[in-house]
């Protein structure tokens, strides 16, 4: 083969190469048009004392004729601009987007707060989390479509309420029942307001539950404030049990509380659970 042929052939496929590159980007930038994504909303859920779970809600739109499904995503978590960690899922189950429909699928984030010291400022209370990424989908034929995508939205930096016991106010302890307030406080440790507007309250004595119920009354507490509820009790102990009886008895009774509280924030409704178990002091008043 004359050198003139070797180079004549040598351009055909760069051209060829060149040719069939351009086609491919093409496509891709086409089938980038295809598919659109926006931010529905933010949710925070699984509020604990070592942290929370921030939920990028995402909707997706697929504005062709062709089906795709969605195979893969990865992205990195950056909190306040630092790389917090990086995530890749292949899910079991591929999420389908049919031609011309729209489906919100969710990026949840797990934020621990033990593990934010290097992202965060003394007495921060909030942060932000951006997700940076690519998600990847196939159509029909099996042919991949590259889609990047950023997201960015605040939580904050929360610390649950604090419950503290208070002294029994005890009306009548006789052999055959109890008449007494229980009494507790909850203190709001943030820096900002917190708008609660549901507490559900469950109490048991000696394993048996004696309360259950909304408390009543203005629940909103404010920065750095402590608010003290009140639960007026009467318990038959031939009816309800001689354990409670002998824990009433006692020079310091052991009450559990669980509250289930659901609170409005400047970030989301936030549902919590609290709960407490110590022994009691009485306080006699006839």
């Amino acid at each position: 083969m004359s050198v003139h042929t070797r180079n004549f052939i040598a351009a055909l496929l760069v051209a060829a190469t060149v040719f069939f590159f351009c086609l491919s980007s093409a496509e891709t930038a086409a089938a980038r048009k295809n598919i659109e994504f926006s931010l529905k909303k933010t949710r925070i859920s699984g509020i604990e004392k070592s942290g929370l779970t921030l939920s990028f809600l995402v909707e997706l739109t697929n504005n062709s004729s062709r089906h795709y499904r969605l195979v893969s995503y990865d992205y990195a978590v950056l909190i306040n601009d630092k790389e917090y960690f990086r995530h890749s899922v292949s899910p079991d189950i591929q999420i389908e987007l049919p031609a011309g429909q729209k489906t919100v699928i969710s990026f949840p984030v797990r934020i621990n707060y033990s593990y934010l010291e290097p992202f965060i400022t003394a007495n921060s209370r909030q942060a932000s989390c951006r997700l940076a990424g690519e998600m990847v989908f196939q159509d029909e034929r099996k042919k991949s479509v590259r889609l990047s995508f950023a997201l960015k939205s605040e939580f904050p930096i929360f610390r649950l309420p604090e419950i503290k016991f208070l002294p029994l106010l005890v009306r009548d302890l006789t052999i055959g029942g109890a008449d007494f307030d229980f009494r507790f406080s909850l203190n709001n440790p943030n820096p900002y307001d917190l708008l609660i507007q549901k507490i559900f309250c469950e109490l048991s004595l000696a394993g048996r539950l004696v309360y259950q119920g909304f408390l009543p009354g203005d629940k909103a507490l404010a920065a750095g404030e402590s608010k003290t509820f009140t639960l007026p009790l009467m318990l038959d102990f031939f009816e309800q049990g001689r354990e409670l009886r002998d824990e009433m008895e006692k020079d310091r009774s052991v009450f559990f509380l669980k509250l289930k509280v659901e609170a409005d924030s400047a970030w989301d409704w936030l549902v919590f659970d609290l709960e407490s178990s110590h022994p009691v002091d009485k306080e006699f008043r006839r």
